[in-house]
Formats: C-alpha cells, sequence, structure tokens
C-alpha cells in the first residue's frame, strides 16, 4: 500500500523524518489556495491507494479541501484525516499497527531526543523500606520526612545501629559449620552537605544513650573500687566507637563480649588511619579479619596477651564520591567486597516544618534497647556463647536459590573482576541482614518462631542484599582511579560545548578545536588521553547533549566525527 501524504505547513518539518518510508509528502498550501494544481494533484492521486491528511485542530478546512479534489480527481481509495501535535503523533497516524518503533525508519540523528539528566542514566533502587522490622520502617520514614533526605540514609542508619544493638548476642546457623553473626559494614555515598549526619544522629541516639549508661556505671564502679581487695579492677564496657586504633579496638572488645558499632562520618578518615601507628603495618589485615569475627590473640605492651574469642563488629559510616577508589585502594584484598554501600539518587533537600515527635523517638529507644537486652547463652563452664537460630526449611531452600544464583553470576564473563569479591560474599550478607531482621521483628511481635528464620524473613533479607548490589554496580566507574579526573573533563567539555553552541548556533564543532581547547582548559596543565575524550563524549551523546555525526574520510585517512551540538543545550 502506497500513502499520499498531505500535512499542514507546520507539520512538514516533522513529516519529512519519515520520507522514503513509502509516503510521498506534500505541504498542505500547495493545494488550498485554488483549483489552479487540481490536474497535478490528480496525477498524484491516480498513483495511491490512500491518503493520509496530517492537520491541527484549526486547520479541518484542509481536510475537507483534499477530499473535495480527491473526488473531482475519481480517488477511489480511504482518506484519513487525523489531529496531530508532534512527530510521535504523526509516527502513529503513518506505521501500521504493531510496525518497528518510527525511529527505526527515520534518517540517522534528523530530531532531538529530550536531553536526560545525570539522574536518568543512574537511576537506582530505593531502599526497601518494607523488608525492615516494622518499628525500624516507621521511624526511618519519620526521619526521612523531617529532614528531607532520601529514605537511604535512615535505612542504612537502622540497619547499622540494629546491628550494633544485637551484636554478639546471637548468631545464625546457615547449616552444620557455617554461622554468621550480625556484622553489616555499611557505607553511603553521597555528596557533602547531603545530610547525612543529621540523619545518623537521630537514628543512632539509642546506642550514644546506651554508651552513656556504661560509662556512668562504670564510673560509680571505679569509685566504689577498692584496691587493696582481690576483685577484679573495673573496665569500661565499649558498644559504640569512633575512629580508633586497632590496639585500642581489641583492648575495648577484649573487656566487652558483646561487640558493638564503629561509627565513622567519613568512612576514609577511618582507613587512611589504618597502619599510621603501627610500624608493622598490618592494621588493614586485622580488621579484614575482624569482620569474619575470627578469634584473635592480641600482643599488647602492658598487659601481655590478649585473646578475644568472638569479635563483633559493624561499620557504619558515609563517604563521598571522589573517595571511592581510596576505599577499594587499588588492591584486591577483599576490603572493599566486606563492604555493603549505597549511593542514593540524589534528591533536592527542602525543609519540612515536621519534626520527629517525641514519641517515636521513644518507641525507637525502646526497641533498640530490647535489642541490647538480647541475653546470651551461658555453657556448663559458665562461658559466655551467643544464641543460635536456624533457617526454617523454607527459608533455605530460598537460601540456597539465592546462593546457586549468585554463583552463577559470579561464573559468568560479564562481571568486572572489581566486584567477584562482593558477589562471593552476597550470601554471607544476606544470611547477616536475615539475622537482624529476624530479631527485629521478634522484638516487634512479628515472627512466629524464635528460634526459626521464616521464608518471608529471608526473602526480604534477599531483597535488602540485591539492593546492596545493584548499588555497587552502578557505582563502577567510581572506584577507579581516574573517576575524578573523568566527571572534570566531562563537565569542561559539556561547558565548553556550551559556549560553542551559543556563539556558533547550528554549526558543527570540530574535533580537533574541542581537543586543543579542552587541554588547555584544565587546571593542572594534564593533557587528556584521547580515549577518555571519546568515552566522554560518546556518553554526552548518550545524553542527547550532543551528536557525532561521521564525515568522509580524506587521502584514506580517518576523519574524527564532528560535534553536532543540541541547541536546547
Amino acid at each position: 500500500m502506497r500513502t499520499f501524504l498531505i500535512v499542514a505547513d507546520q507539520f512538514y518539518a516533522e513529516a519529512k523524518l519519515f520520507h522514503g518510508a513509502n509516503f510521498t509528502i506534500l505541504e498542505a498550501s500547495y493545494l488550498i489556495p485554488d483549483d489552479s494544481s487540481f490536474d497535478d494533484c490528480y496525477r498524484l492521486f491516480s498513483q495511491y491507494s490512500e491518503i493520509k491528511i496530517v492537520m491541527d485542530s484549526e486547520a479541518s478546512s484542509l481536510a475537507e479541501r483534499v477530499k473535495k479534489l480527491a473526488v473531482r480527481g475519481g480517488f477511489t481509495g480511504s482518506i484519513l484525516a487525523t489531529i496531530c501535535k508532534d512527530v510521535n503523533d504523526i509516527a502513529t497516524v503513518l506505521l501500521p499497527e504493531n510496525e518497528a518503533n518510527f525511529t527505526s525508519i527515520l534518517k540517522p540523528y534528523s530530531y532531538w531526543p529530550a536531553i536526560k539528566k545525570d539522574a536518568e542514566l543512574q537511576s537506582k533502587e530505593a531502599f526497601p523500606l518494607h523488608c525492615l522490622p516494622e518499628a525500624a520502617r516507621e521511624f526511618c520514614q519519620a526521619v526521612s520526612d523531617s529532614c528531607g533526605t532520601p529514605i537511604d540514609f535512615a535505612g542504612l542508619s537502622a540497619l547499622g545501629c540494629m546491628s550494633g544493638a544485637v551484636g554478639a548476642s546471637t548468631r545464625l546457623e546457615v547449616k552444620s559449620g557455617w554461622q554468621e553473626y550480625a556484622v553489616l559494614w555499611l557505607a553511603i555515598v553521597a555528596e557533602a552537605g547531603s545530610a547525612k549526619t543529621p540523619v545518623q544522629s537521630l537514628v543512632m541516639k539509642p546506642l550514644r544513650e546506651i554508651q552513656g549508661e556504661l560509662s556512668s556505671r562504670f564510673q560509680q564502679e571505679v569509685k566504689n573500687y577498692d584496691a587493696e581487695t582481690e576483685d577484679e579492677k573495673p573496665s569500661l564496657e565499649v558498644m559504640l566507637f569512633g575512629d580508633c586504633t586497632v590496639e585500642g579496638l581489641y583492648k575495648s572488645l577484649a573487656s566487652s563480649q558483646r561487640g558493638g558499632l564503629l561509627v565513622s562520618d567519613e568512612i576514609t578518615s577511618w582507613t587512611k588511619s589504618h597502619d599510621k601507628y603501627s610500624k608493622g603495618g598490618n592494621d588493614r589485615q586485622s580488621y579484614l579479619s575482624l569482620w569474619s569475627s575470627t578469634a584473635v590473640s592480641v600482643l599488647r605492651k602492658l598487659d601481655g596477651i590478649c585473646f578475644i574469642p568472638l569479635p563483633v563488629l559493624s561499620v557504619f559510616g558515609g563517604l563521598t564520591p571522589s573517595s571511592l577508589p581510596s576505599l577499594h585502594g587499588g588492591n584486591e584484598d577483599g576490603f572493599l567486597s566486606r563492604f555493603l554501600i549505597s549511593c542514593p539518587d540524589k534528591r533536592k533537600q527542602t525543609y519540612s516544618k515536621i519534626g520527629v515527635s517525641e514519641g517515636a523517638q521513644y518507641a525507637w529507644q525502646l526497641f533498640i534497647k530490647h535489642l541490647w537486652n538480647l541475653e546470651p547463652e551461658i555453657n556448663g563452664g559458665g562461658v559466655w556463647m551467643p544464641k543460635t537460630v536456624k533457617l526454617s526449611s523454607e527459608a533455605e531452600e530460598l537460601f540456597a536459590k539465592f546462593f546457586n544464583d549468585i554463583h552463577t553470576v559470579i561464573n559468568s564473563e560479564a562481571l568486572p573482576s572489581l566486584f567477584r569479591g562482593s558477589f562471593s560474599k552476597a550470601p554471607s550478607q544476606a544470611a547477616r541482614i536475615a539475622l537482624v531482621i529476624h530479631l527485629g521483628r521478634q522484638a516487634c511481635g512479628e515472627e512466629a518462631s524464635s528460634s526459626l528464620v521464616s521464608f518471608e524473613t529471608m526473602n526480604d533479607a534477599i531483597q535488602v542484599a540485591n539492593y546492596f548490589l545493584g548499588h555497587l554496580t552502578a557505582l563502577e566507574s567510581g572506584f577507579h582511579a581516574g573517576a575524578s579526573k573523568a566527571e572534570n573533563i566531562r563537565k569542561k567539555i559539556l561547558g565548553w560545548l556550551k559556549r560553542h553552541g551559543a556563539r556558533y548556533p547550528n554549526k558543527p564543532a570540530r574535533w580537533t578545536t574541542l581537543r586543543h581547547d579542552c587541554r588547555a582548559a584544565l587546571s593542572n596543565g594534564e593533557l587528556i588521553n584521547d580515549r577518555l575524550l571519546e568515552q566522554t563524549l560518546e556518553s554526552l551523546q548518550e545524553q542527547g547533549f550532543i551528536r557525532l555525526q561521521a564525515v568522509e574520510s580524506i587521502a584514506g585517512r580517518n576523519s574524527k566525527p564532528e560535534i553536532v551540538i543540541n541547541p536546547n543545550l
């Protein structure tokens, strides 16, 4: 079927996009003035089996004019008149139903799509708040609404607070010989000034109060201590840690079998302190062992050898996107793979008159104190032992499927080597998250069995684990040392293109000019690698800022493309 397309003048440019798609296009102004063009129209009508008319809502006279001419010319095919607004409407009229998307028949780059913002390209799943216990869900939502921040900030803070409160009181036995503790290393990636700290302060408040009570009790014990008796000298129980040396951390863990949470506003400051005071330079390795809660013997200068049978330490903190490479450290020692990383989409923070009510804060405090008061078991020899919970048969089947799915991904070539360690630890992370959620739901009365993790809890834990894996892979480029440089180059190039587009409208930019000018624009004088420049331009093209338009090669030489700049830039 061949179609004779008659379009109102204002749609002519859009209709030309379909040139070559079995349409002959004619502007309406050719038909409307008088009947002198009738003979020409008749010859055109006779070649086609249908007429399609594209008009706006005020051009009904166009349709009547075409019908009149067609009837006079003896045309017997179908005539379809349609009101259109833009190229998408025109595509609907012109393309048969179920035909390929109209963009496949357009000439390359014959129109400009809407520019995609960074958030559209990098949009990531929001923290699955519904997976947390009721008390955590309600408090996190209240904090997020009050602070005007992504729910991820409160969600991760709550997970860290819960894991720190549980400590070494309880463990999950995945199967015989495989136990996991409530040890979660959590990191929020966000720009400075994104209000991570206010959220963290509100959520962590119950832990600070617990630590205050422990400190008050210690001071009272010191006051009542009589050095002349054989009573053991009081020691301060610490469950909330700031940036500290490994030796100081081990000392505190030795005096408190319960374990706790290390909170660092900037994780990079914590990682940079590794080995700062250690001549042997093994602090980083010590922390790697802590994630696994491996028993450790520590040689201390004054007290000799100190044995810690079960060091349990969760970590929570933030870092900026530019500091991601320092977390990786440029090596494959497994430090990065121990972290659960979230990078929420940027959100404009607005002031909210809504505060976090005292009732909500009090309920959250009671919930965290309930987890802190979980009692361990004491064996026949009077030795402190964590209580053990297990997986229900349904939860175990679901966990096994998750384990197998993860290892299918690991064995594929698509997964970057940088993330293989993180994926290999995902089952352990899911089990730990399941333990924390299970105990939290026990505190809220949501879990039927105290000793078995349910299918629902394991399913929610896997959702949370997958959330972290999704955010991690979305940040792949940020872990490389050149990430900040690449972003700087991108900003420089985009600024140059805006200036060029304003100065020379509708004139393509030359590759060599762009390359020369942007090299000179870098503040540190560092030259831009051609490959990095190409990658940056490809990224800008993907977002709709530019088009890379091929030019004919000269004398057998491959010419660089011209850069057509979006007039909407």
